[in-house]
């Protein structure tokens, strides 16, 4: 199975894209998140990748309750990131459904929090390993340390992990597709599935990401809503 997952990104209670993740540059698609997932559960999504922008960057969800009312209006599964820092957060989104929680800044610098989360919660926990220029980047993108991601990523999967995010922050709403030699050359590294995100734009690069050994699903969120890409048309690979 190679899940397709539409990405809908909440910013002060709306839906919108950045531009590789700089809060300057944000496109509002919809006032409304709510609406905004609807379309997608429409199409046939099975799957959603909720993103609490807000709490990306200041480190405590922002959006909660916008998050929750999507996740109880529809019966599809959803994975939920952005501000995931405690064991509370974690355990208040899955009360209110949510079937994968993704943690990212955190697990950088508390590995037995990780080591934690992942003994208790099994696969319903991922890491988001988000990269710019190979370099692990946190605080919603805002600060970019020394820790090289493929290495990070390998840390993450002895912490016990069963899944990672894996994005490349410079491709992340550009629309010129993924880092097709980033996601092979991590998904050859480590053991553990991975979904990729990033610069997706066309139909090829979801066939392209579907060959790669190791990845099982794919994260589109511009591509979507600029119509590059036809949600059905992408379910029906």
């Amino acid at each position: 199975m190679f899940d397709i997952i539409p990405a809908v990104d909440i910013l002060d209670g709306k839906c919108v894209r950045l531009f590789q993740g700089k809060f300057d540059a944000e496109t509002v698609y919809s006032k409304s998140p709510l609406e905004a997932a609807r379309r997608w559960v429409d199409l046939g999504a099975k799957w959603m990748h909720l993103v609490d922008l807000n709490g990306a960057k200041s480190g405590f969800q922002e959006n909660l309750d916008v998050i929750r009312e999507i996740v109880k209006s529809f019966k599809i599964k959803f994975e939920v990131s952005g501000g995931v820092r405690t064991m509370e957060t974690i355990e208040f989104l899955f009360g209110c459904g949510v079937k994968r929680v993704i943690v990212g800044t955190r697990s950088v610098i508390d590995k037995n929090f990780v080591k934690t989360i992942a003994k208790k919660y099994g696969d319903r926990i991922a890491v988001g390993v988000d990269a710019s220029g190979g370099r692990v980047a946190t605080d919603g993108w805002t600060h970019v340390t020394d820790i090289e991601a493929k290495s990070f990523a390998k840390d993450i999967q002895d912490m016990g992990v069963k899944k990672i995010i894996f994005t490349d922050t410079s491709r992340d709403g550009a629309l010129k597709g993924p880092n097709f030699e980033a996601i092979e050359d991590l998904a050859n590294s480590i053991n553990i599935p991975m979904i990729a995100s990033g610069g997706i734009t066309s139909l090829d690069d979801i066939r392209k990401l579907k060959e790669i050994d190791g990845v099982e699903g794919c994260i589109i969120g511009k591509a979507l809503y600029e119509g590059k890409i036809s949600l059905e048309d992408a379910l029906k690979i």
